[in-house]
């Protein structure tokens, strides 16, 4: 090998570089582990010297030999590489990010880095190598910019909960590292690539979370959402930003009672308030007090006249026996003028979450905010389901016997006679019970369970 390399040396040194390089690749092709240092160099020198191409899978190969002990000469020969080709030019970025490290040229490398998790987004490649993830971590832990594109990179693998724990990292670091003044524009920045995501399923909330940090409430829709947010969110550090913006919008009252709810949060701590949101110190001092619910008079036997029960109105103080978070929803809902539309949302969304009491409201308000018939039983529907649930029965065959003065379908009839039905068997009314179920196998002999209930009735 060293012969063949003193002769090659010789080709050059009498300016026969064709010779010269021809000798050098019958060696490069022999066999592979014959690429030296001093083979492949004496090889650039002969192609150099006829003004020919450079190879590029050779080039790659002398610099990855050189860079470990000399990352300067690497350099060099890192300058005859073309980066026409993207997946050249994120190997390129790979050396020149190594060297930078070598060198100690942290802005060089920080530079790169970024760059380079660029380059990667663009080729539809979410892996990074572990020698950026180890200088990332080593020097940029923190940086916001670097881990917003490797979130980018985490969205396309769809690792819905590493990505969840990298967007809780860069919101928190909005208000926990980063001037009042920056924190919009970052905020707006994780947005879009949020938004950039077709499927982001529960990570849809932190999207809207990031939207409405950065611009505020725009329209009754985004009360929906907040709404949402509220529900979902059971962070400390979250739940404080969400005071931190309900105060931001002028929900000073909204804000006094999620507070209190925040407060029972076990990883509630003042501390933190302190540190990185003090103006909202204000709100924990002291626990407001709650209304105690209104104490009905007592029924006599003149009192008790057999007919249609009446129907009381939803107050506020009612709800001071269930948990707190529903009572700022009824707060939330009686500041602002949602359309029936809305209401209607907001009251099914209420029942998901298993908040009748919440969704009872905003059934009611919604029954009684439109003439329209077909929203009219749409909002009877969900307010007989949350009065059932919650164990007024009595008030739930009222307004199944008003729905069904409503009611002109089949469907429509039905639901509200197994509702009524429903609400006679909850309250041991079992005649009642058999004559509604009559009715509705009348009509549907197959209608839901109505035949069975009929037949365990007369069992009785």
């Amino acid at each position: 090998m060293v012969d063949n390399i003193s002769r090659i040396q010789q080709l050059l040194a009498e300016s026969k570089f064709v010779e010269a390089q021809k000798e050098a690749e019958v060696l490069i092709h022999q066999d592979k582990s014959s690429e030296s240092i001093e083979l492949l160099e004496i090889y650039f020198e002969s192609l150099k010297a006829q003004s020919r191409p450079l190879p590029q899978d050779l080039l790659f190969s002398l610099i990855d030999k050189i860079l470990p002990t000399n990352p300067e000469e690497a350099q060099k020969w890192l300058a005859h590489l073309s980066k026409d080709k993207l997946k050249d030019k994120q190997r390129i970025l790979l050396i020149e990010i190594q060297i930078a490290e070598m060198k100690g040229q942290t802005e060089t490398l920080y530079t790169l880095i970024s760059q380079y998790q660029i380059a990667r987004y663009e080729a539809h490649n979410p892996n990074i190598p572990a020698v950026v993830q180890d200088l990332t971590k080593k020097y940029f832990p923190d940086d916001f910019q670097i881990q917003l594109q490797r979130l980018a990179l985490e969205l396309m693998r769809m690792d819905l909960v590493n990505c969840e724990k990298s967007i809780k990292g860069l919101i928190l670091s909005c208000f926990e590292r980063s001037s009042p003044k920056g924190t919009k524009a970052k905020l707006h920045l994780l947005y879009e690539v949020l938004r950039s995501c077709d499927s982001l399923q529960h990570l849809e909330l932190y999207k809207n979370f990031c939207f409405f940090m950065s611009n505020g409430l725009a329209d009754k829709k985004g009360y929906k959402k907040v709404i949402e947010l509220i529900i979902y969110v059971e962070d400390f550090k979250f739940q404080a930003l969400l005071l931190n913006f309900l105060v931001s919008q002028g929900l000073e009252e909204v804000a006094q009672d999620y507070a209190q709810e925040i407060r029972q949060n076990k990883e509630y701590n003042y501390v933190y308030l302190d540190k990185f949101l003090p103006h909202l110190k204000t709100f924990f001092f002291k626990r407001i007090e709650v209304k105690p619910k209104p104490t009905l008079p007592l029924l006599t036997d003149i009192d008790l006249k057999v007919g249609k029960s009446p129907s009381y109105p939803f107050y506020d103080e009612i709800l001071s026996d269930i948990s707190e978070e529903e009572i700022l929803l009824a707060h939330l809902l009686k500041h602002q003028n949602f359309s029936t539309t809305d209401l209607l949302e907001i009251a099914v969304s209420f029942v998901q979450s298993e908040y009748f009491m919440a969704a009872l409201k905003a059934s009611d308000l919604a029954y009684t905010s439109t003439e329209n018939t077909d929203l009219k039983l749409r909002a009877s529907y969900l307010k007989i389901t949350c009065l059932l649930k919650t164990g007024d029965c009595r008030a739930a065959l009222d307004a199944s016997l008003e729905a069904l003065s409503l009611s002109s379908t089949q469907n429509d009839i039905l639901s509200f006679l197994y509702s009524q039905a429903e609400a006679h068997l909850r309250l041991k009314e079992y005649k009642a019970a058999k004559k509604v179920l009559l009715k509705i196998l009348a009509i549907d002999s197959q209608y839901r369970l109505a035949k069975e209930r009929l037949e365990r009735l007369n069992a009785i």
